[in-house]
């Protein structure tokens, strides 16, 4: 889902999902979020990456369906 590699001052961050274009649900903000609030002490730089042709779609419409469904 996330793939992670710090190098020195730098912190690389790999949204890891390409068979749905990277779209992100509650458990990939979450793990996005327990992420940014441990970067390493020293990290200058975070680079933030899609894996595969697309960055990000968005919002997993699977998980936006749940989500209305629970209002």
């Amino acid at each position: 889902m996330l793939r992670v590699e710090a190098d020195g001052p730098v912190l690389r961050v790999t949204l890891n999902r390409p068979e749905v274009r990277n779209a992100f649900g509650d458990v990939q903000i979450a793990a996005l979020s327990e992420v940014f609030s441990n970067v390493p002490e020293g990290t200058r730089v975070v680079v933030l990456a899609g894996e595969g042709k697309v960055f990000c779609a968005g919002g997993d419409l699977e998980w936006m369906r749940r989500s209305f469904d629970y209002n």
